[in-house]
């Protein structure tokens, strides 16, 4: 079973890589989704977890999909087999309750 440090851990490196993937600073992603440059810094090393409003918006702000942030690293998806689209539309579909169960298990674990 996956721990939540490992969940951390994962966000933390896909927001920084798709962070510099986009050449962007810390600064101008934080200003974007109105949070400090510390706090981005903290949410993208993996010192502070997020809210899952905070992991939302990060994603819209990196214009990729929520649970993309939530891949492992090693375990990129090859978006053009025929599987990869079912299971991706199957993400997309069941985004919300993965995000309700999350945010429960976040606010259990506070």
């Amino acid at each position: 079973m996956i721990t939540m440090e490992e969940i951390i851990k994962t966000y933390a490196g896909n927001i920084r890589r798709a962070r510099q993937n986009k050449k962007v600073t810390q600064a101008v992603m934080a200003d974007k989704i109105g949070i400090t440059e510390k706090y981005w810094s903290d949410i993208e090393t993996g010192r502070k977890p997020c809210s899952l409003d905070t992991l939302v918006a990060i994603a819209n702000a990196l214009e990729i999909e929520p649970y993309e942030l939530l891949l492992p690293e090693n375990k990129a998806i090859n978006y053009d087999t025929r599987r990869a689209k079912i299971v991706m539309k199957q993400l997309k579909d069941n985004f919300s309750e993965m995000v309700d169960t999350l945010g429960q298990f976040l606010e259990e674990n506070n």
